[in-house]
């Protein structure tokens, strides 16, 4: 049986799709070819709209707009070596400060960028009296390559650390952790707020991948959301890199919002 709210949808466009028709016909110049010409284009609107509910339903919603269909993007993970105490994305901490969360998924995964960018996200503006710290260390030896206070965002959102404005370079096959730390007492580190993500740095020896679905589709995670946020940051009204990076983040169980 049709649902019934279904049901009443589609009859509100048929009501609506007839209306249009009837003023189409009762205008001076107007033939029952051009009724025709006009009738196709809302079938093909109406497709179109449905195509792309079925390639991802967040696609298809952006502040009330259905997008046009577009492929979807598909994340195939390339999960190396053993599961690891490390886990991306984690988050502990006290929760009466705003939660930062690493943008990677719950295990190392991979770039081939020796310089990559690392997303992070705030759920809320951080307020003055905390600190934000970003770390990343190499595995092997615990060094710290990077220990760096970050700039408070004024809103929440996704968040870039672009490892190139550190001069540091990943090196090929070794793995590293990386994390965002909110810190409201520098003094009592037990109340940070921290994020973790891994990543390891791999090569190709093959032409290397130019768009993010092809990237996600062979498990480079970083590289696939650093191409979407590229085209985000180049266009912020993008509404289909918008709907693909939630897409991703979603199959990472990493949920950012409308961001």
């Amino acid at each position: 049986m049709e649902n019934p709210r279904k049901a009443r949808r589609r009859n509100v466009r048929i009501r609506g799709f007839i209306m249009a028709l009837g003023l189409v016909c009762a205008m001076p110049g107007h033939g029952l070819g051009e009724v025709g010409d006009i009738s196709n284009g809302v079938a093909s609107s109406l497709e179109a709209g449905a195509q792309a509910k079925e390639a991802d339903p967040g696609m298809a919603r952006e502040a009330g707009q259905v997008a046009p269909p577009v492929a979807p993007i598909i994340w195939r993970p390339n999960v190396v070596g053993a599961p690891s105490g490390r886990v991306g994305g984690a988050v502990r901490g006290t929760s009466a400060f705003p939660t930062p969360l690493a943008l990677a998924p719950n295990h190392l995964a991979l770039t081939l960028n020796g310089s990559p960018s690392l997303f992070w996200h705030l759920d809320a503006a951080a307020p003055e009296n905390v600190t934000l710290v970003f770390t990343l260390i190499k595995e092997a030896n615990d060094l710290p390559l990077i220990e760096s206070n970050l700039a408070l965002p004024e809103r929440s959102g996704v968040n870039r650390v672009n490892l190139a404005d550190y001069g540091v370079e990943l090196n090929e096959g070794d793995l590293y952790t990386w994390s965002i730390a909110l810190v409201p007492d520098l003094e009592n580190r037990a109340r940070d707020q921290v994020s973790l993500g891994r990543l390891k740095r791999v090569s190709l020896d093959r032409e290397v991948p130019s768009e993010a679905r092809e990237f996600a589709a062979r498990g480079y995670w970083y590289d696939a959301l650093e191409s979407l946020s590229n085209r985000i940051d180049s266009d912020p009204e993008d509404l289909e890199a918008r709907a693909l990076r939630r897409s991703l983040l979603r199959q990472a169980g990493l949920a950012v919002g409308k961001d």
